[in-house]
């Protein structure tokens, strides 16, 4: 079992990442500039206290090929391992995430509903902006519920980006 979480940048055509892996696992594809980055450093450090070393690994340079592949348009899924850590409703919530098909949008109300918490929305937006694996569980296919862009990590940019990639002009 690894005592360190190894990590690698990569930058996306829309903005730089941290790509990062414990024990054969993706642990965080997140904005290297993103609102929430040290956010989600803090937790990972709150809840597993592992040192980071910058390296590479086989589920990142794996991870790293597949988002290219998503970003020319050739891939819709994702195959990898990963590890979600958080709080039990996070994971909860990026459950929840892992099932917004792609080319697909949903608002934070339809994230609530689905884990029968219709009433829970500033909860689930705040667990949606602290999703350590943003693109791989798809924070980006949430939007207002009047189909507008709400926030995102990546920022706007990014975040239209993404949704264009899957054929939506927001």
């Amino acid at each position: 079992m690894d005592k360190t979480i190894f990590y690698r940048q990569w930058n996306l055509p829309c903005g730089p990442m941290i790509v990062a892996s414990l024990n054969n696992k993706l642990v965080m594809t997140d904005w290297l500039n993103g609102w929430h980055h040290q956010t989600i450093l803090n937790r990972l450090k709150k809840l597993i206290n592992l040192p980071f070393k910058e390296s590479t690994t086989a589920v990142i340079d794996c991870t790293i090929d597949q988002l290219q592949e998503y970003c020319e348009g050739k891939r819709k899924q994702f195959d990898l391992p990963i590890e979600l850590i958080g709080t039990p409703f996070q994971i909860k919530v990026w459950r929840a995430l892992q099932t917004i098909a792609y080319g697909q949008c949903v608002s934070y109300a339809d994230i609530a509903r689905a884990i029968g918490q219709p009433r829970a929305l500033r909860a689930v937006g705040g667990a949606v902006g602290q999703n350590p694996l943003s693109i791989i569980v798809p924070c980006h296919r949430v939007i207002g519920s009047n189909k507008t862009l709400t926030g995102y990590g990546g920022g706007f940019e990014a975040k239209r980006f993404l949704l264009n990639i899957e054929g939506h002009r927001v």
